[in-house]
């Protein structure tokens, strides 16, 4: 969880979706151990015993629900941006492992969502793959791509071109690797009309075998912010007494505007030069062993590990 909390922090996420959490309790689950000391909503499905289970969390700043649709294949929040009132229908899906079964979901899907009032986004795990070269090392299916490739056509919707990896579930059993793009984010046309230039992202898998994606969206008329600030670096060592230090230790002239800008302008300065020390003294053995395995991760893209490269892998 911890890890989930430092991906959502350091990316700014204002909409989180996560499936397989095998959390059949909600009452005995601390959400802000995953979303910050920060204002959440959230909506669940509970697993069946320790099987799938999925949550949806939000920043209510940004996004307002007023309904939701649960099946344990899926959770729809829908509600409205609060920028401007446009309606938004999240779709959470965590799709079962049986063709039928599948089957049965999309045909579920389309007809819950074909009528829905404002813009839908899905985004999850759906268990199936568009096309042969989104597997590698196994089967494709050609009646499940097919099923998924029919929902897709039939609701018009978009997918963003995935940057960061090729894959983004990668197994291992016996020293033989599997990868396949099953998780995937399809948008509704007027989303995609509004948002053309959003940048969807396979992020490093780390400890998991899926890879998290970080869709980013991308306004014309966003200026570049004056002064950025993460909660999370009052966690951090140092960071309280280094801004202490330089409010302390400057003097500032002019007006009350002109000293505010100049105080934000150290204090950014001071930061900066903070980070790149703490970030080097904790990550450096962490980046290097992320870096390795990125980069193992992309030769098995291409071709096969030798042996002694598998044994490397699960070390790492």
């Amino acid at each position: 969880m911890g890890r989930v909390r430092q991906l959502r922090s350091r990316n700014c996420v204002d909409f989180l979706a996560i499936q397989e959490t095998h959390l059949d309790d909600v009452s005995r689950f601390d959400f802000h151990n995953i979303w910050g000391n920060e204002g959440l909503d959230f909506e669940v499905v509970e697993a069946t015993g320790r099987s799938g289970g999925m949550f949806n969390v939000w920043n209510p700043k940004v996004f307002k629900k007023d309904n939701s649709i649960k099946n344990r294949n899926f959770l729809i929040t829908t509600g409205y941006l609060v920028e401007d009132g446009t309606r938004l229908n999240c779709v959470n899906i965590y799709a079962p492992q049986k063709l039928g079964e599948k089957r049965e979901l999309w045909v579920l899907l389309k007809g819950i969502l074909i009528d829905m009032e404002g813009m839908v986004i899905l985004m999850g795990d759906f268990n199936a793959v568009r096309v042969p070269e989104d597997r590698k090392n196994s089967r494709f299916n050609h009646r499940c791509a097919s099923n998924l490739n029919k929902f897709v056509d039939g609701l018009g919707l978009f997918e963003y071109i995935m940057r960061g990896s090729k894959f983004t579930c990668l197994t291992s059993k016996d020293g033989e690797f599997k990868l396949s793009k099953i998780d995937r984010l399809f948008v509704c046309q007027s989303f995609f009309n509004r948002w053309p230039a959003d940048v969807l992202r396979a992020l490093p898998k780390d400890c998991s075998d899926h890879s998290p994606l970080l869709l980013s969206l991308v306004e014309a008329n966003f200026c570049s912010k004056p002064f950025r600030w993460f909660n999370s670096w009052l966690d951090r060592e140092g960071c309280k007494e280094e801004v202490i230090k330089v409010l302390d230790n400057s003097v500032f002239e002019g007006g009350p505007d002109v000293k505010l800008s100049l105080k934000l302008k150290a204090v950014k300065n001071s930061l900066i030069s903070w980070w790149h020390r703490i970030n080097k003294k904790e990550g450096e053995e962490l980046s290097s062993l992320q870096a390795d395995i990125e980069r193992m991760e992309r030769i098995m893209e291409e071709g096969d590990l030798e042996e002694q490269e598998v044994w490397v892998w699960e070390e790492l």
